[in-house]
């Protein structure tokens, strides 16, 4: 999933730790060379949990937010990783006082 917001990057990446603790990402990995973040989500009732590779980069009119969720262990997340991705993008969004652009 990627979505654009009209703010300079550095302020998503301000907000990223706000991204994290809405889908309890547990052992983030921030990486500020590549504009990244990896974190690890628990298991549920219908997953061992997700994998979450979050990009911020730039973007005409501000930054862009790209987020990708990979299995821990399955073959069908049955929608729990689009629900992560925009869990994630909420709270970052609202940390660095913006919405996304459409």
């Amino acid at each position: 999933m990627q979505q654009s917001f009209p703010v300079p990057p550095n302020a998503l990446w301000s907000a990223l730790p706000a991204g994290v603790t809405a889908i309890r990402g547990r052992t983030p990995s921030y990486d500020p060379q590549r504009g990244t973040v990896m974190c690890r989500t628990g298991m549920s009732l219908l997953s061992w949990g997700q994998i979450v590779h979050v990009t911020v980069s730039h973007a005409p009119g501000g930054s862009a937010l790209t987020i990708v969720t990979t299995l821990k262990l399955g073959v069908f997340d049955w929608g729990e990783g689009k629900r992560l991705a925009h869990r994630f993008a909420a709270a970052v969004a609202h940390a660095a006082g913006t919405a996304a652009l459409v």
